[in-house]
């Protein structure tokens, strides 16, 4: 009788949860006049028992039975107009991606006759007030990794762009290899401390002026994007072209090993974080180079370097323990993630940091399983999902740009952190960044895609319940599990792409009439802010777009029709 009795509040605890099998959604109220709903609707007698079945019954019964409740016409049948947007989208990232290829030197506005090494990727073209026209070594790994990505997608195909970008890629690894040897503030060569070096000058020779120093992320972050590269060219049977790399043997000995060690060598010492302004421990910069390790192991086994395998197998185990146990990068006061616990600590900053979202992306490979186990923090962990929840929460109160969409089912403008003062120019009080606010896209995007490739339900803990709330019509008063494939699952990640979306046109609202996009944009007017043509805006908006088509691509594949 008991049996029996657990079985049928389990299906009542079921049917309760197909009640959301459609998501009704009015986003006529966003700017670019989105008015798309989820027209299906289901009324269910069921309803009045949601709350009897006791929750541990939805993880024994609800995936084998919910996962089946799928009906037609999940997606809007009709389309709403947003051609504009959509228009805007395919203009702005093509801009974008041509205004990557502008600050890099040897292949657009800048070479070797305006003191600008070939490959050497600039921050930005802006001299004064303030001056970016410098080659930072994490700007400049995240950008070619945009452009190694491009590859990826196209197949190696190098007819699909109008330049060869695996001469670029290839000429800005070319460019490390001698950054690496450049003696700077930081160290040199020998002693690998120079490889903590933030920055350098256009033309390869050391930044001498006090600054935040070491940094420790770029090491990892020219692993990663140099390692998916020799991946790639061995995937499609490719082989390196430039006459000073010679071969993946020269790149692994003379500029992976010697960035693996520096990680070795310093992973449990503090740096300064990407911000470059506070010393201490970063989730960003631990999460990156326990990425780097892990490229590092399988590229040095092909290698047959069997003892350093060894070495980084043993700073990987070390790193990763570090990470989940010891750091405090993940509290229990809290449901989001901490950037820098140390200033948490000293009370100094609430851990809230859009590098916390960025470290996540950077160091899984959401296509590869593996990583989601082997590093902490994928984009399917609620830490994560709840840093961009207590980010939006923060700042659409924060930045008087975003006061006009409090009442909507929208993202807002995102800076870097609460207690930011800088100001793209000085310190006074922080703005939004493009970087923070595409990002924020691209995580939304990746979680769908990852949803459906890995086949996972959306699990929805309690602390999610207000974002869930404001993009669909769920009402949530404890944890929440939507089976894959059933309809409640299809019209929850067609809100989650809306939602992205509205991020992305927050962007559009603020890049001027050419596209061009800044660091920052003021709290105030929303006008262009700081470093002009900043070229990781430019990475980041790509990176956003990258992900979206991706997400579309297999929501289409598995609702067997066009989402959009």
């Amino acid at each position: 009788m008991k049996t029996k009795l657990a079985f049928i509040t389990a299906l009542l605890c079921l049917a309760s949860i197909s009640t959301v099998t459609g998501l009704p959604l009015d986003l006529a109220q966003f700017s670019f006049n989105l008015d798309r709903h989820l027209h299906q609707q289901h009324q269910t007698w069921f309803q009045t028992f949601a709350n009897l079945a006791p929750s541990f019954l939805t993880d024994l019964w609800l995936r084998p039975f919910v996962s089946d409740v799928v009906t037609d016409g999940v997606f809007p049948s009709t389309s709403v107009p947003r051609d504009n947007f959509e228009e805007w989208l395919d203009f702005q990232r093509d801009f974008a991606f041509d205004s990557i290829l502008n600050n890099i030197g040897g292949f657009g506005k800048f070479d070797e006759h305006d003191g600008v090494t070939t490959g050497a990727v600039l921050a930005s073209p802006s001299r004064h007030n303030p001056n970016y026209f410098f080659q930072w070594t994490r700007d400049s790994a995240i950008t070619i990794n945009t452009l190694v990505d491009f590859l990826e997608d196209h197949q190696f195909d190098l007819s699909k762009y109008k330049i060869d970008l695996s001469a670029v890629v290839e000429s800005y690894i070319y460019n490390a290899y001698n950054l690496q040897r450049v003696t700077n503030p930081a160290g040199d060569f020998e002693s690998l401390d120079g490889l903590g070096e933030a920055k350098f000058m256009p033309d390869g020779k050391p930044f001498e002026p006090v600054w935040g120093r070491p940094q420790r992320d770029g090491p990892g972050l020219r692993v990663i994007t140099i390692s998916k590269y020799l991946n790639l060219l061995k995937e499609h049977d490719k082989v390196l072209l430039h006459h000073g790399l010679h071969n993946e043997t020269f790149v692994y000995e003379e500029i992976l090993k010697p960035d693996l060690q520096y990680i070795i060598k310093n992973w449990k010492q503090p740096g300064f974080d990407l911000w470059e302004e506070i010393n201490s421990f970063h989730l960003f910069t631990s999460l990156t180079q326990l990425k780097a390790l892990k490229m590092g192991l399988g590229i040095s086994k092909r290698n047959n370097d069997n003892e350093f395998y060894h070495m980084l197998t043993k700073s990987f185990n070390a790193l990763r323990f570090f990470i989940i146990a010891e750091a405090g990068y993940r509290s229990h006061s809290v449901p989001y993630l901490l950037e820098t616990p140390e200033l948490v600590l000293r009370g100094e900053r609430s851990g809230l940091d859009i590098a916390s979202i960025l470290a996540s992306l950077q160091a899984h490979d959401i296509t590869s399983e593996s990583d989601s186990f082997d590093i902490p923090f994928p984009v399917e962990d609620s830490a994560v999902f709840n840093t961009l929840i207590a980010m939006i929460n923060d700042m659409k109160y924060r930045y008087p740009v975003n006061h006009n969409r409090i009442s909507l089912s929208s993202g807002f403008a995102l800076g870097r952190y609460p207690e930011d003062i800088y100001n793209g120019y000085g310190t006074s009080e922080g703005n939004p960044w493009f970087i923070s606010t595409s990002t924020a896209a691209e995580f939304i995007y990746k979680l769908i895609f990852n949803l459906y490739n890995r086949q996972m339900p959306i699990d929805i803990d309690i602390s999610q319940s207000s974002i869930f709330e404001r993009i669909t019509n769920l009402k949530i008063n404890k944890d929440t599990t939507i089976p894959f494939g059933c309809s409640a699952f299809h019209n929850a990640t067609a809100s989650l792409v809306n939602f992205g979306d509205t991020f992305l046109d927050i962007v559009r609202e603020h890049v001027d009439d050419q596209g061009h996009m800044s660091e920052q944009f003021s709290k105030y007017d929303g006008f262009l802010a700081g470093a002009e043509e900043l070229t990781w805006s430019y990475s980041s908006f790509w990176s956003a777009m990258r992900w979206r088509d991706k997400a579309l691509e297999i929501m289409n594949k598995h609702a067997g029709s066009d989402v959009y």
